[in-house]
């Protein structure tokens, strides 16, 4: 099966969930997520605002807002990278997702982001990540020296096993509504 076709099932799985299931299984990432030893001592965390879809960090945001951690966000370049951004302020980007509005923000250097929440389509147990097809986390992650990179989907989204490319970057867990997959050392 190729990636298109892998992207298409994840996708239509997650689409098909209604509001109430995706917020209630966003709610249960979040407090996953808060458990994981990585995400308890990152001082500077690269996160995203949600497509109505995807998993919605929202209630995660707060909880680390209010222990003081630095929380960047990503901004789509037009050349196909990400910069990454300590928000003043937002803007809806070129892909109509919301994004730090970089004449007012404060840029983020990779080396200091120490936790990345990735969204993703797709996702095997091996940690292996299928993002919407652009390539613009897998171009930035091996960036990010010093941080834990972590994927977050809901269960549905799981694949049994996704095809790969050199270039896909795998992710050290993925974080489920029920599960943390951790990747093999």
């Amino acid at each position: 099966m190729t990636k298109a076709e892998q992207r298409k099932i994840a996708l239509n799985a997650r689409r098909a969930m209604c509001e109430t299931e995706r917020a209630a299984a966003s709610r249960a990432i979040c407090a996953k997520l808060l458990t994981l030893p990585e995400v308890q001592r990152a001082k500077t965390v690269l996160s995203y605002l949600a497509l109505w879809d995807e998993v919605d960090l929202t209630a995660l945001h707060e909880i680390l807002t209010g222990r003081g951690v630095r929380l960047c966000f990503p901004v789509s370049l037009s050349d196909g990278r990400l910069a990454v951004y300590e928000p003043r302020s937002f803007v809806t980007g070129a892909h109509g997702i919301r994004e730090p509005d970089r004449r007012v923000s404060v840029p983020v250097s990779p080396g200091e982001l120490e936790l990345v929440l990735c969204p993703c389509a797709g996702f095997d147990a091996a940690c292996r990540r299928l993002g919407r097809g652009a390539g613009y986390y897998d171009r930035y992650l091996p960036l990010c020296l010093n941080a834990f990179v972590l994927a977050v989907a809901f269960d549905c989204q799981k694949l049994p096993a996704l095809e790969t490319d050199a270039h896909d970057y795998p992710m050290q867990a993925v974080v489920t509504e029920s599960c943390v997959y951790n990747m093999e050392p």
